[in-house]
Parts: structure tokens; C-alpha cells; sequence
């Protein structure tokens, strides 16, 4: 590697570091968020055994909060397991107390061990999380739609519900 090609990778990397504050007025400011898939429909097919896992943070600490999210995910199928590993963008609104709306878009890999696919995949939707009584515990419902770049490309939906924990107390 190049002298040239390291600092500018470095200073990639710093643009997107972020000072930690000691004291956070939203205990979510990172999460770890736990989650059953009740639908995942890909043509032709539809799996109700499923779960995916997602990480998220936040670069600032006002509204709207928009930071980063890992996701991996897998399904089962009557014929075998697709799983993917996505990461992108969510962007959350804390308009009100009990319900937290947000949105995110994920791109990443998609992996069909039986139909031989392992391609690009584009994903959207968003959800909403539950405040619950403790404040340690969210409850999640989400919706998502994906993009599978393979030849022939396809769309699948995911519907999931779930349990937000936060990882910075």
C-alpha cells in the first residue's frame, strides 16, 4: 500500500469517528436489537422461521438521530436457509415519548445455499419501537423490503417484531 492510499484511508476512517459522551440523555443511543421474523416472502416462497440481529449507534445527538446499522439475518425454507449480512443507514425520529419511529436503508450480501444465489442485495423500510415500562427493554415491529440483484432479480418482504436493548449504559 502506498503512502498516498494510507492516509487517505485513514482519513476516511476518521470522518466517521464520533466522540463518546459520558452522558447520554437517551439511553438508546446504541442498541443491540433482537428479532423473529414472522413473514419473510421471496417469490414463490415463504418462511415463518426466521431472525435477524441488528447493531446500531447514533453520530449526533439531536433529532432527527442518524448513525449506522449492522444487520445479519437468516430464514428457513422447507428447501434450505438464506442468510444475508447488511449494513447502511437508519435514521430514527424522537417526535414522542412512547413511540420511535425510523427508517434505514441497508445494502449487503444475500446467500441461497440451495438455489445458488450469493449476490447484492438493497434494503428499506423502517419501524416503529415501543417504549415499555422498564427502561431498559423496547419492543420492536418492523417492515422491510428487499432487492436481490441476482439474474433473474427478485423482491422479498420481511414483516418482524422483536426487543431493543441498549448497549451504552
Amino acid at each position: 500500500m502506498t503512502m498516498r492510499s494510507a492516509v487517505l484511508t485513514v482519513g476516511f476512517l476518521f470522518m466517521f469517528v464520533h466522540a463518546a459522551s459520558a452522558q447520554s440523555r437517551d439511553p438508546y443511543f446504541s442498541t443491540l436489537s433482537v428479532n423473529y421474523d414472522a413473514i419473510y416472502h421471496e417469490p414463490a416462497a415463504t418462511s415463518h422461521a426466521g431472525a435477524h440481529v441488528d447493531v446500531a449507534s447514533t453520530w449526533k445527538r439531536d433529532a432527527p438521530f442518524v448513525g449506522p446499522v449492522g444487520e445479519f439475518g437468516f430464514n428457513h425454507f422447507d428447501g434450505g436457509n438464506v442468510v444475508s449480512v447488511m449494513g447502511g443507514l437508519r435514521v430514527r425520529a424522537n417526535t414522542d415519548y412512547w413511540l420511535l419511529p425510523y427508517a434505514q436503508l441497508l445494502a449487503g450480501l444475500y446467500h441461497c445455499g440451495v438455489c445458488g444465489i450469493d449476490d447484492f442485495a438493497l434494503q428499506g423500510g423502517g419501524g416503529l419501537d415501543f417504549r415499555t415500562g422498564s427502561p431498559d427493554v423496547r419492543i420492536r415491529i418492523q417492515v422491510d423490503v428487499r432487492r436481490v440483484f441476482a439474474s433473474p432479480g427478485f423482491n422479498a418482504a420481511r414483516l418482524s417484531a422483536g426487543i431493543v436493548l441498549p448497549l451504552n449504559k
